[in-house]
């Protein structure tokens, strides 16, 4: 300790210097000894290691706290992201289970029982048969099961994947089943029904029945497109018969952009397309030559569909790559942009069509507040013709298509059947009600198109593609006398004559044209017209000489 100096008279107050350069105060006094006693007072030099090491051991202590809280953390984001992950894949089997069923839980055990049922079925209709061709086919039939019952086997042993694959020949068999079976009915005196007519003749009264539907395949973009449309070339006498088409939505599920053709069903089977086509040939963002809505058909190697964000029909020539354009103005214009669209179906306020007899227009009349209006389309100038109007909204159909002139209208049922519930006849102007159920493999039908050329039904549903064979009704030709003369009188009433006189100034009648005014659950009424016209309206009978 530095020492200091003290005065006896009075305590002194020195300056000290110490170690650091620091200055402190030192006081001192004499005792009685004479003696300097001295005391001081220190700044604080001393480095505070204490608080330091609280520091220190607070750091350490808050560091290993932090270090749990990230190791809970990162636990329960694995166990969040495992449960999500279980989550998803429950989703996504109860989906398919809402979808498919539990008929397709590859329940393989159904499947061989499916294979007795059908030998069942096919012995019967052998005993029954007459003819050695009948039998012969049956026995065929037997064998093409035992082959399938061996392809079970298999795969249930080793891939079960492959399961669709059986399920496809199961139906093809079914349907040949069904052949043999009417054939065999036929003999013995039952309804006239026929399954293929000529091409392009409409010598039938109308749709009877549809056959189960045949899965081909998902369509070339993937399940996220779920909107579209697809098949064959419907133009009688069309310069691409065998060539099918893909045209899959954006999947903004408004946007008609891309395209595939395929030159036979081999190459779309193995998504081998002819030509990938794109609507956008000017990379536009606005895009104004492609469409909207999957009211696209493919007639004579063009497609027409409705333009982007307009009222407009488009034609699009996929080998010049050319696109043509005419509006659509007169006094009840079709509705666009989503406003008179099909239920459940988005953007396909116009929905074109084809037939035996040509190009149609299905769309929403504004002026009716959205009932459903059938037009003629003239292919090559895009004009469309005078329309009929029906009496059934368009917005409480799923969807609709064209027969001989006959539109049919569909609704949903459920999420596994369909049901086509109405039909209008433009050859008489007359409609009616009907009931024929269609199994669907997905919920939605995004469109349908018939094809008169093989006389299949095409379904885009919910990007799978599906097809359909249709059963007619056969016309039985009958003598003019046979509708009695009272009946033709009480038929000209005042909404008869009135129906008549529309019929007359639109002429859309004549001798060669169809009466489909027929279903499953009314006897159907044809009489040979020769210098007479019958038509059918509620029900009566309405004649003009």
């Amino acid at each position: 300790m530095p020492l200091g100096i003290c005065d006896q008279s009075s305590a002194v107050h020195l300056k000290v210097i110490v170690n650091g350069g620091h200055i402190g105060k030192a006081l001192g006094v004499k005792d009685a000894s004479g003696q300097c006693i001295c005391t001081m007072q220190l700044t604080d030099v001393i480095f505070p290691a204490g608080k330091v090491e609280k520091l220190e051991s607070d750091f350490f202590n808050l560091t290993n706290r932090l270090q749990d809280i990230l190791n809970e953390i990162y636990n329960d984001k694995n166990n969040l992201t495992n449960i999500i992950s279980n989550l998803t894949d429950m989703t996504k089997r109860i989906k398919y289970a809402k979808t498919f069923g539990t008929h397709v839980d590859l329940d393989f055990q159904k499947i061989i029982n499916d294979l007795h049922t059908v030998v069942t079925i096919a012995n019967i209709i052998k005993k029954n048969a007459t003819t050695e061709t009948t039998k012969d086919m049956i026995s065929n039939l037997t064998k093409q099961i035992v082959d399938i019952q061996t392809v079970v086997a298999t795969m249930e042993s080793h891939d079960k994947n492959n399961i669709l694959a059986v399920q496809r020949e199961l139906i093809a068999l079914r349907e040949k089943l069904q052949e043999c079976e009417e054939a065999i009915a036929k003999g013995a005196g039952a309804p006239n029904v026929t399954r293929t007519l000529p091409i392009g003749k409409c010598n039938h009264d109308g749709l009877l029945k549809v056959s189960d539907p045949v899965l081909v395949k998902l369509n070339w973009k993937g399940s996220d497109f779920k909107a579209g449309s697809w098949g064959k070339d419907f133009a009688i006498g069309t310069k691409s018969p065998d060539h099918y088409w893909v045209f899959p939505l954006n999947k903004d599920e408004r946007t008609l952009e891309n395209y595939r053709l395929y030159s036979s069903y081999k190459k779309l089977l193995l998504y081998s397309p002819v030509r990938e086509y794109s609507l956008n040939i000017s990379n536009d963002p606005k895009c104004p030559d492609c469409g909207q809505g999957a009211g696209v058909v493919f007639f004579n190697g063009s497609f027409y569909y409705n333009c982007f964000d307009s009222r407009a029909l488009c034609k699009a020539d996929p080998f010049s790559m050319r696109i043509s354009r005419a509006n659509i103005e007169d006094q009840d214009p079709a509705s666009f942009n989503n406003w008179f669209s099909y239920k459940g179906v988005k953007y396909q306020d116009i929905d074109l069509a084809g037939d035996e007899k040509g190009l149609w227009m299905v769309h929403g009349s504004t002026l009716s507040n959205g009932k459903l209006v059938i037009r003629k389309v003239h292919p090559d100038t895009l004009t469309v013709g005078t329309p009929w109007t029906t009496s059934q909204s368009k917005d409480m159909a799923s969807n609709s298509f064209m027969i001989c002139g006959v539109l049919y209208a569909t609704k949903r049922k459920n999420s596994t059947h369909e049901e086509i519930y109405f039909m209008y006849d433009t050859n008489t102007s007359q409609e009616r009600n009907i009931k024929i159920f269609m199994e669907k493999p997905l919920p939605t039908v995004q469109s349908l198109n018939y094809n008169p050329n093989d006389q299949r039904l095409y379904m885009y549903n919910d990007g799978y593609l599906v097809y359909y064979n249709l059963t007619f009704m056969t016309r039985t030709p009958k003598k003019i006398g046979d509708v009695p003369a009272t009946e033709q009188h009480q038929a000209l009433d005042a909404e008869g004559q009135k129906s008549l006189v529309k019929r007359e100034s639109q002429g859309i009648a004549s001798k060669d044209q169809p009466n489909s005014d027929s279903n499953q659950q009314q006897e159907p009424v044809s009489v040979t017209v020769v210098r007479r016209e019958t038509m059918r309206e509620g029900g009566h009978i309405v004649a003009s000489q």
